[in-house]
């Protein structure tokens, strides 16, 4: 059963966040930015999920379980 006191909405939103930053804001700015290759949006593609996965570690856990 799942805990009634865990706000859903509040981690669906981050999460969308960072699908957003990983998938297309990150791969984006690498390929404008840097150079027009395939090559520099999929270095963008990572860095954004590093960055995602970093930003949930440091801040996104804690701003959904309010620690």
């Amino acid at each position: 059963m799942a805990d009634k006191s865990f706000p859903l909405s509040k981690f669906a939103g981050i999460m969308a966040f960072y699908a957003i930053l990983a998938c297309v804001l990150g791969p984006l700015f690498f390929y404008y930015v840097l150079e027009k290759t395939v090559l520099s949006a999929g270095n963008g593609f990572i860095i954004g999920s590093v960055l995602s996965i970093l930003l949930w570690n440091f801040f996104g856990y804690h701003l959904v379980m309010g620690k």
